[in-house]
């Protein structure tokens, strides 16, 4: 067996799922089903297990089943490096998703200090070909899950380069400013 594995996985409300619940013992998985069963929204749902907006960077309003919008609840049961874990994750009415790592309310790159998750979906199947940005929002989601400080980072990085996009639609012209940038950015 693996060292991370999800030992059960409950889905309620989420997307096409009212109510959906798998039990696993760390073997590999294969999800199959017709057209529109809900297998990619499982995939989802592993997927917010983990710091970010999921595979579809979906907001929680989005992860709601319609037509009831009463939110939506993933919890898990996750075993990582011999260490159990009961993970919940939720959005209550479109609100800010919310997490809680055995028992104790949590921020989401705590997720990232328990278990390691990186994906490929058939929408990046372009990612070495096309524009930087989309590699480097790759590359940013592989280091964080080994490094989950990473996540500020990224964060303090996309905030400076914001600004200095808008400085440069304004056509501001402060080399200083823009050097205070860039310092930011390196």
């Amino acid at each position: 067996m693996s060292a991370l594995f999800l030992s059960r996985l409950t889905l309620s409300h989420f997307r096409s799922h009212k109510r959906a619940g798998l039990d696993l013992d760390g073997r590999p998985v294969a999800i199959y089903g017709p057209n529109g069963a809900g297998k990619t929204n499982i995939l989802e749902a592993v997927s917010i297990l983990s710091p970010g907006r999921g595979l579809r960077s979906a907001s929680s309003q989005d992860m709601t089943r319609r037509p009831e919008a009463l939110g939506w609840k993933v919890t898990a049961d996750l075993n990582s490096l011999n260490h159990h874990h009961e993970i919940e994750a939720w959005s209550e009415n479109g609100a800010s998703r919310q997490t809680k790592i055995d028992g104790k309310a949590a921020a989401q790159v705590a997720l990232g200090r328990i278990g390691r998750v990186l994906w490929l979906i058939p929408a990046m199947d372009r990612l070495w070909i096309e524009g930087a940005e989309g590699r480097r929002r790759f590359l940013d989601r592989a280091t964080l899950s080994f490094e989950p400080l990473h996540a500020e980072a990224v964060l303090s990085y996309e905030k400076a380069m914001r600004e200095r996009n808008r400085l440069l639609k304004d056509m501001v012209r402060d080399a200083h400013w823009y050097a205070a940038l860039e310092r930011q950015m390196a």
